[in-house]
């Protein structure tokens, strides 16, 4: 009785037993989880090539950031418009869009003498006509009618009516008007290419500015 009762007493119980397989089985099963993720992420095969491409950005035209970024260039308005001054417009604005910058044009404006449609450059300065006290029908008579004719009011055919006038310098005088504005005197034909000093003595007596 004595040696059953001392066994006894110093064996585990069965409680105490159990908790303690528990806890082993625990570990045991946390340890397997552990060596199984870091075979896993050691042995793991890398990602195809496909996978890697990079996905190309598409720019968002609605978002401001995915823009390019617009030039401006800076001209000058002046003339028959309703707020003369310097204005700030994006790159490949049109003579049309400086006028309307500008406060758009005013009652005495004469629109037909400008090509509205002309690119605009940067420190351009656009000179808007306004209309004259004569007309244009007046301005522009052939030398034979005993008018002189306008150079800021005249058309490419009223032009080619001067002696020396051809289609191409017809064309180069209100290209020249066009992108400097009107003729302020007759002495600047001399500005405008293929006319030479002889030409301009001959034009000097049968044209206006």
């Amino acid at each position: 009785m004595g040696r059953h009762d001392f066994f006894s007493k110093f064996a585990p119980r069965p409680t105490r037993l159990r908790f303690a397989v528990s806890r082993v089985a625990a570990l045991v099963l946390v340890l397997v989880v552990l060596v199984w993720v870091a075979f896993s992420i050691i042995f793991a095969p890398p990602p195809a090539a496909e996978e890697l491409e990079a996905i190309p950005l598409v720019a968002d035209p609605q978002h401001p950031a995915a823009t390019q970024a617009v030039n401006m260039i800076t001209v000058h308005v002046v003339g028959a418009v309703k707020k003369p001054g310097v204005y700030e417009l994006a790159e490949g604005s049109r003579i049309i869009d400086a006028i309307n910058k500008a406060g758009g044009m005013s009652k005495k404006a004469a629109p037909e003498l400008l090509n509205l449609a002309a690119k605009l450059t940067d420190g351009q300065q656009i000179i808007l006509p306004g209309a004259s006290s004569s007309s244009p029908a007046e301005a522009t008579k052939a030398p034979g009618a005993g008018a002189k004719i306008s150079l800021n009011h005249a058309d490419e055919q009223t032009l080619m009516t001067l002696p020396g006038i051809g289609p191409a310098l017809a064309k180069r005088i209100i290209d020249f008007r066009t992108k400097n504005g009107p003729f302020t005197s007759v002495e600047q034909l001399d500005a405008v290419s293929g006319i030479g000093p002889v030409l301009l003595g001959e034009l000097t007596e049968l044209v206006v500015p």
